[in-house]
Order: structure tokens, then C-alpha cells, then sequence
């Protein structure tokens, strides 16, 4: 057939436009999906109880050392309100003398003679009582609660010889002296305290519940709330249902970590549900945290979420380092950074206030990710929505239908933030007809409000990051009777200042004698100081002993454990027959007799410089020893259970104070992973926290290696071991696609292993297990390369 010209046009045109259409339609993004959120003032949820911070765990040591002006700004990014964080609640360790996670917390009474007779200087032990006036000074309406992870070693000491720390904590003695320090504190420092929780993540004695409730309102404390129970599961409300007298005796239901989720035992109990202690700090930071305050309620109905830490105010070879949403871990500095989860929070505490109320029509998950809250005021005369996305994937359309009372045409002022574009101001909505359409981006969090006054504070530059000054001169003379030195942070026992019997100058003292009511393992006191990154330097110290007990300095702390039988360090330990020992938590590496030292001051001190340590007493040499377990740590001091002095305390910095890690930033790969926490990025982060671990049953065979990012000269390797899952293994390097031994090493019976070798350079480095001592999979907690 013949197509003329004009047809032969004509299906080219069509042809073109059909084309052109077909690449338009391809090119048009797809319509987000689109959802319905009914908000409605008739739908009644349960009254929202604030979201709040727990300062516990010696998490807060090293905020009052800050300089004053830094450390309101910090104060000012957690407590002050339409600031920051805007925290609308603080719970806070009521301290035993006793380790609770990343130290110890200071007790208010330390012993019988001074609970009876109590004073108010004992009550500017620590830093909760100043943390509590901060906050409560900032925002007068902050609710303030106490939680004990252990009590004092005197509590019930008049109790049956074989007690245990469980029966005695669980007295009347320790529910009579909570009531007495919540007396206490508002007599001397004007603090109402709102609640009280009971023995942390402990079992509970219910009927001791009851006692602390007679206990408060003998005391006048009717109004002191009991929380219940700060533990690890709601089966408790089962049994609160059975008993009338427990349910009247207690205000809040609670437990730590609960994953969004409570029991339907618990929902159904009427009593308001807690997550008493929540986020985990795992990153995503922001999108954990976002995520926990709107699915508690979604999923449990938790109208009060408090998280730990408050702030990381703690070192960082500590247990949980990083674990607040605010790290202010220089105070020599000033430095300190504000993280993501603070406008997190914010997105809630700064659109809703306490004795607003859930409606439940609009609290739900996304479903194309993500979860959607929203609470109205009193009486309905505002409302605000709390959105977040961190789980979708894609956009999606909101469209919220107001009703019910609330105010149908108010301007919506909306917030959002996205990674790296945190808590920002973005458009106003104003409703039609009652109904208002957002689009929700993905890793977002939005708040929709009618309310104002909102705001993202700002404080100018933050001073720059700075290494740990030294020398460090300890001289205790302008610290406060009753007070720790600036950035010592007691371990275990209570290091404080107090008046020289002879001098009356100022010196350091350890004051507790005996094992407290715990929390966790017990461990003999120490306290520690500086940078867990120094290598080569000299600590010293004057030590007074009394007539039994030892006393001692502390070397090269690099990762301290709650036991510090799991940490890493030297010892140099003098007792008061005149014995005396260097050791690690593992072993005795030298020991000796000298005159005992009566009470005298005699000067302690400790050398390190790269593998030899040496120790002296009163400047005459005990040992010269060759020790590569700890290549680096902090300083401190130590003791047995008894009282012992300390004074003219001194770390001095030795050439090679620090030194290079090649393998900090190297990308990491692994035979395998057991996930998690266990993952093999760990073993090169620089945290001895973390730790990677091979895959069940990948053990002979089982490496890790690493690539650095060019080919570097290495003489030597650190590796630490996790938990003595380590034995037999080779160092090898790679060359012309082979991998050639360089050294071999045994970790069996040893936290960490130093190896020193011919130079070589290369880029890839690897260590290959050959055994593990109890065929268990190898877990390394960090590996060092170094020139």
C-alpha cells in the first residue's frame, strides 16, 4: 500500500505525541500515599505525664565541674523551657556510697549518728540536690523523683547476722530513711520532691511497698507519690489488682525498656503506666529516641517517658558511654555537644504540656512507616501532633480531620526536623473546613501545634575540644570541705575532702569502711582521673593509712568495668604492715615488705614509659618491671574498706604521652558476626565498650581484618580480649594477594596482649584465630596498630 504525504504526517505527529505523553507519564513522580488521621476532641485518652531524664549512675559527674557559663548553657538545653529539651520531668539516684553503673553517687546520710541528727551540709554531698535546684529554678513546674540503686551499709544494721543486702533494704530502717532525706531536702534546700521509686531493677518486696507508704505519710508526705517498681516486666499489675491496699498505696506503674509495649494486665489496671527508664542510646540516636516517645503510648499507653542518661556527663572508658542525648564530658574545656535527641524531645515537650490528654483517635502507626500522636489541652482550647517517619521509605499525604470540639480553624504552626536540619521552623497550615493535609518526608519528625512560643535556643560558639591538662597538680586546698576533687570520679567509697587532723589544711579522704547495700558488684574504692588515651607519664601521690587497710595510686586505667577485676590498669597498693603490691585486676606482677608506714605520709608513685613500670616509695625504687598488659589509661587512687588519706596528688606528662593508633578509621571485615552490639566495626571504634564476637561455632579459622586507607609502617599491635574469649591467634599482613604471618599471640588467661615486631608496611592487617579457651567464639573488644 502507498501512504500518502499528509496521512504519512499525520502518524508521525501521533506517533511523536504519543511518545512525548508516555516519557511525561513516566517522568511524574507517584502520588503519595494518603492518610487519614481523625482528631477529635470527644476521643478521650489517657492524661500525658511529661517526658523527663534520669541522673543516675554518676552519669552527671562531670557537669558541676564545668566553668559557669557552659554549664548554664547545658542546663539551659535540658530544663529551660521553649529552649531545648524542655524536660518536664527529673528523676534522680538517691546515692548509697555504692557503685550504680558508671560510679558512684554519694550518700545523703552515712551513718546512724547522722540520720538522726541530720545537717545541712550533707545535703551539698554530690551534685543531685544542686542538680534538682537547677532544674526546678529553670522550670518550676518540673516534677522531681528519687530512685535508690543501693543504701548505705549502716541501714538495718541492727538486723539478724545473716541478713541479707535484700532483707535489709527491703526495712523499715531504709523506708524511714527515704522518708527522712525527702523531709530533709525540702527543710534545708526547699526542694518538693513529687515521687519515689523503689530498689532499682531488683525484685520487689511488695509488702514493703506498703511500709514506705506508712513510712511518707507519718512523715507528712502524704502527697510523695510511690512509683512501682523500676524492674523489667509488668507482672506486677496482676498482683497490684489482687491487693486494694497496694493499689492506693502507689501512683505509677513502671519498668525499664519496655519496647514500646505493656500487658493488657497493665492497661487494664487504671493506674498510669511509666517507662521508668528507657532509650538505649543506639544509633540512629535521634531516630530511637523519636520513635520510643510516641510508641510508648501508641503500643503501651506509657504516658511518662523517663530516659537514661540524662546527659553523658561521665567519662568515656566508662560502662554505656554516650548514652545522652547531650555530651559534656570536658569541663577543663568548657566543650560539650548538643545531639539530635534533644530537638527529638523537644518535638513533644515544647507542643504539650503535663495534664494535657491523649486522643486516641489520632494516636497510630504510619502505614508506609512511622507513627503519629496528638494530645489537647485542657478543655480543648489547643492541640498539637507529633509526627514521626524515622521507618518510611517514602513520602506520604496526612490529612488530619479536626472535630470534636477543638478549634477547627486555628493556623497550625509547624516544625520539623530532618538529619542535619534539626527542629526547624517551616510554613504554617491553615485548616479548611476543619481539615489540613501535610506531606510527610521520610527520617522526619513534624509538630503541628496551635499553640506558640516555641523555640530553638542558641548560645553562640561552644569552646573548642581540648586534651586533658597536665601537669595535673592535686592539692585539694580550694575545694570544698565535704566535696570531690574537680574530675575525679569515685568508682566505688566516697573520696572527699576533709580538714588534716594535725595541719588543718585540706586533704582527700576515703571514707567508707565497709560493702553497702549494692546494686551490682562490690568492688574495694577507687576513684580515677584524666584521659584513658594517656600512654607515657608518671602519677604520685602522699598516702596517710589508718591502723589497718591499704591505700594506693592507679596506673593506665584504660576501661573500667563494674568489677574491677574486668578492668585494665596497675595497682601500686601499700598496707599498713608495711606490704606491698603492684599488680593488674588479674595478677600480682611484683610484690614486697617495707617498714610499716604507722601514720606518716609516704609519697607513692608510678612511672610508665611504653613497656617498663616502675614503682617507688618515698623516692627509693620497689620494682623496675617490664608489663605491656595496659599501654595506656586514666589515673586514680585506691583503697581497701577503710579509711585512708590522700594529699599532693600529681600526673605528669613523659615524652610519648600519647600515641598514634593507624587503625582508628580503617574499614573493618570479618569471617563473620554475631550483629548487634557484637558487630566487627567494633573492634576499631576506639570504645572498649564495645566488642566484636564471631558467628556461633566460627571459631578456628575466625578472623578479622582490617584496610587502612594506605599502606602504613607498623612495629606494634594492642589487642583486648572481651571477656577471655580469646586464645591462640596470628598477626599477618597482606602482600601480592597472600597473607603472611608477622607475629603470633596468645590471649588465654589475659585481658590484653602487646606484640612488638620487625617493621612492615602494608594496608591490610589481619588477626586469625586459632583456638579460644573455651570454644566459645572470639570476641575482641579493640585492636591498636601502631608505629
Amino acid at each position: 500500500m502507498i501512504m500518502r504525504t499528509s496521512q504519512f504526517l499525520s502518524v508521525v505527529l501521533v506517533a511523536t505525541a504519543l511518545a512525548l505523553m508516555s516519557r511525561l507519564t513516566a517522568a511524574k513522580p507517584p502520588t503519595p500515599p494518603e492518610v487519614a488521621l481523625n482528631v477529635s476532641g470527644q476521643s478521650s485518652g489517657r492524661v500525658f505525664e511529661g517526658i523527663g531524664g534520669e541522673s543516675a549512675g554518676a552519669s552527671t559527674r562531670l557537669l558541676i565541674d564545668y566553668p559557669k557559663k557552659q554549664r548554664d548553657q547545658i542546663l539551659d538545653y535540658l530544663f529551660k523551657p521553649h529552649f531545648g529539651a524542655s524536660l518536664q520531668a527529673l528523676k534522680c539516684e538517691l546515692g548509697g556510697d555504692m557503685n550504680s553503673t558508671d560510679g558512684t553517687e554519694p550518700a545523703y546520710f552515712r551513718s546512724r549518728s547522722e540520720y538522726e541528727h541530720p545537717k545541712a551540709r550533707y545535703f551539698n554531698r554530690g551534685y543531685e540536690t544542686w542538680l534538682m535546684k537547677e532544674a526546678r529554678k529553670r522550670n518550676p513546674n518540673i516534677r522531681l523523683g528519687l530512685l535508690q540503686w543501693g543504701a548505705p551499709g549502716w541501714i538495718d544494721d541492727h538486723a539478724a547476722p545473716h541478713s541479707t543486702f535484700f532483707q535489709r533494704y527491703y526495712s523499715q530502717d531504709n523506708a524511714n530513711y527515704i522518708a527522712r532525706v525527702v523531709q530533709c531536702l525540702k527543710r534545708f534546700d526547699g526542694i518538693k520532691i513529687n515521687f519515689v521509686g523503689c530498689y532499682n531493677e531488683h525484685n520487689l518486696n511488695l509488702k514493703w511497698v506498703l511500709l514506705l507508704r506508712k513510712a511518707l505519710d507519718a512523715a507528712g508526705l502524704t502527697g510523695v507519690h510511690i512509683e512501682l517498681a523500676d524492674s523489667w516486666n509488668w507482672n506486677l499489675a496482676v498482683r497490684i489488682k489482687a491487693d486494694p491496699a497496694l493499689f492506693h498505696a502507689i501512683s505509677a506503674l513502671g519498668r525499664h525498656y519496655p519496647n514500646y509495649v505493656s500487658s493488657p494486665a497493665a492497661q487494664a489496671s487504671k493506674i498510669p503506666l511509666w517507662s521508668g527508664e528507657d532509650w538505649s542510646g543506639a544509633k540512629p540516636f535521634t531516630a530511637t529516641m523519636a520513635k520510643l516517645l510516641n510508641r510508648n503510648y501508641i503500643q503501651g499507653r506509657m504516658v511518662r517517658t523517663i530516659y537514661w542518661a540524662l546527659e553523658t556527663s561521665y567519662y568515656d572508658n566508662l560502662p554505656a558511654d554516650e548514652n545522652g542525648p547531650l555530651v559534656a564530658i570536658q569541663p577543663w574545656s568548657g566543650h560539650y555537644k548538643v545531639l539530635g535527641p534533644i530537638w527529638a524531645i523537644a518535638h513533644t515537650t515544647q507542643f504539650a504540656q503535663v495534664g494535657w490528654r491523649y486522643i486516641n483517635t489520632a494516636c497510630q502507626l504510619l502505614p508506609q512507616g512511622g507513627s503519629v500522636v496528638a494530645l489537647q489541652s485542657p478543655h480543648g482550647r489547643n492541640y498539637s501532633v507529633i509526627i514521626e517517619t524515622q521507618d518510611a521509605t517514602q513520602p506520604q499525604n496526612l490529612t488530619l480531620h479536626v472535630s470534636g470540639g477543638l478549634p477547627v480553624d486555628h493556623v497550625l504552626h509547624v516544625w520539623r526536623s530532618l538529619p542535619g536540619d534539626m527542629f526547624d521552623r517551616q510554613p504554617d497550615i491553615t485548616p479548611q473546613h476543619g481539615s489540613a493535609t501535610i506531606t510527610l518526608l521520610p527520617h522526619a519528625i513534624y509538630s503541628l501545634t496551635t499553640t506558640t512560643g516555641q523555640h530553638k535556643g542558641a548560645v553562640g560558639a561552644i569552646p573548642p575540644a581540648a586534651p586533658f591538662p597536665l601537669p595535673y597538680m592535686g592539692d585539694f586546698s580550694s575545694v570544698a570541705i565535704g566535696q570531690s576533687p574537680r574530675y575525679f570520679a569515685d568508682q566505688n567509697g566516697a573520696f572527699n575532702i576533709t580538714e588534716d587532723r594535725k595541719t588543718s589544711a585540706r586533704v582527700l579522704e576515703q571514707k567508707i569502711t565497709e560493702p553497702q547495700i549494692p546494686w551490682t558488684h562490690q568492688h574495694p574504692p577507687f576513684t580515677v582521673v584524666g584521659d584513658m588515651h594517656w600512654h607515657n607519664y608518671s602519677v604520685a601521690c602522699d598516702v596517710r593509712l589508718a591502723a589497718k587497710g591499704s591505700a594506693g595510686i592507679i596506673a593506665r586505667v584504660a576501661y573500667v568495668a563494674w568489677d574491677f577485676r574486668q578492668s585494665i590498669g596497675y595497682r601500686l597498693m601499700l598496707d599498713a604492715s608495711g606490704g606491698w603490691t603492684l599488680t593488674t585486676p588479674s595478677k600480682v606482677i611484683a610484690q614486697g615488705q617495707v617498714s610499716p608506714p604507722g601514720s606518716d605520709w609516704h609519697r607513692l608513685k608510678v612511672v610508665c614509659d611504653d613497656g617498663t613500670i616502675t614503682a617507688s616509695l618515698d623516692g627509693k625504687r620497689l620494682v623496675k618491671v617490664h608489663n605491656t598488659e595496659s599501654i595506656e589509661g586514666m589515673a586514680g587512687l585506691a583503697t581497701g574498706w577503710n579509711h585512708a588519706w590522700f594529699r599532693r596528688f600529681a600526673v605528669k606528662p613523659l615524652p610519648g604521652l600519647y600515641f598514634k593508633d593507624l587503625a582508628y578509621g580503617a574499614q573493618v571485615s570479618a569471617s563473620s558476626d554475631a550483629g548487634g552490639r557484637s558487630s566487627s566495626e567494633n573492634a576499631d571504634d576506639d570504645n572498649q565498650q564495645t566488642y566484636w564476637s564471631a558467628a556461633k561455632g566460627n571459631i578456628t579459622g575466625a578472623w578479622l581484618a582490617l584496610r587502612l586507607s594506605h599502606p602504613q609502617q607498623v612495629q606494634h599491635a594492642y589487642i583486648v580480649a572481651f571477656r577471655g574469649n580469646m586464645g591462640k591467634f596470628k598477626l599477618q599482613y597482606h602482600r601480592a594477594g597472600h597473607w603472611l604471618d608477622i607475629a603470633s599471640g596468645n590471649l588465654t588467661g589475659r585481658k590484653a596482649l602487646w606484640l612488638t615486631f620487625a617493621p612492615v608496611k602494608a594496608q591490610k592487617f589481619r588477626v586469625l584465630i586459632e583456638s579460644t579457651p573455651r570454644h566459645t567464639p572470639p570476641a575482641l573488644r579493640e585492636i591498636e596498630l601502631l608505629p
